[in-house]
This record gives structure tokens, sequence and C-alpha cells, in this order.
């Protein structure tokens, strides 16, 4: 326990001095000495007292840097597994993307306008995008009326966006 340098000299001079000072032989040492003697106790007792807690709070410290140390080492890995999850998604994305435009730019304008009106509309617009201009235009062409309108409303959306297909 820690005691601060004038608390301690008074609590060890009150507990020592008072009873001895009624009771204090001849040749005893007197109440400067006694004072200073309990000083040095004090201080020594003070300074080991800091260090101590100096050295538990350093402990203290060091664990909760290895604690942060490991949840950061935690964190990098898991960005990396996420980072890699995502550009696989990405790749098979782009890799569907452009089979499915694939498909389409294969098919007769009448089969892929009745299978593009069942798709989402952002999907097939993103389709649409890609496909040549001449086979996109005979697509829309036989599309009925109102989701050809709406589709190439998201064209040109995107196209004003500069954005690529979704």
């Amino acid at each position: 326990m820690m005691c601060m340098r004038p608390a301690c000299v008074s609590l060890i001079l009150t507990a020592l001095i008072a009873p001895a000072a009624a009771e204090q032989p001849a040749g005893s040492p007197d109440t400067a000495d006694l004072r200073k003697v309990v000083e040095e106790y004090c201080t020594a007792v003070t300074d080991l007292a800091a260090e101590r807690r100096a050295a538990r709070q350093a402990a203290a410290l060091q664990e909760l840097q290895a604690t942060v140390d490991a949840r950061l080492t935690l964190l990098e890995d898991r960005a990396k597994e996420l980072a890699d999850l995502i550009a696989k998604r990405d790749a098979l994305r782009n890799l569907a993307r452009k089979e499915l435009v694939d498909i389409y730019a294969g098919m007769d304008a009448e089969a892929a306008a009745a299978q593009m009106e069942r798709l989402d509309m952002r999907l097939a617009s993103s389709v649409l995008r890609q496909l040549k201009p001449r086979q996109a235009s005979a697509i829309l062409d036989v599309m009925k009326p109102e989701l050809a309108a709406q589709m190439a409303r998201l064209i040109a959306v995107a196209a004003a966006d500069g954005k690529s297909p979704p």
C-alpha cells in the first residue's frame, strides 16, 4: 500500500511518538531522530509502491497491446478473405454476364424479346446495352411498347451516368 510522505509521517509519528513521549526513558532517540527514520521509511515505501504500480500498469498495457495486435491481425486476415471472395464473385458475375449476352446475341429477336420481358428490367437493359446496336434495336422492336420504353429509359439513364452495366 502506498503512503504519501506527509500523511505517512504524521500517521507513524502519532502512533509511535505520542505513547512513547509519555514514557520516554533516558538515552532513547529523540523525536527528531525518530521523525528522520520515519521519513526515510515512508520515502522508501512510496518509491517502491510507485515502481510496483508502474510495473503493473506496464504489464497491463502490454497485455492490451497484444490483444489489439491479435485483433488487428484477425481483421486484416478477414479483410483479405473478403476481398478474395468479392473478386471471385465479380469474376463469376462478369463471366455469367458475358455468357448471357452471348446467348441473347445468338437468339432471334422475337425469342429474345419474349424472354427479356420476363427478366428483371435492370438485367434486361444491361444485356441490351452490351449487345450490338442492331441486335438490341431488333429486340426492342418486337417487345411490348411499354416494356421497350422502360428499358430504353434505363439504358439512357445508365449511359448518362456513364456507368458500366450492373
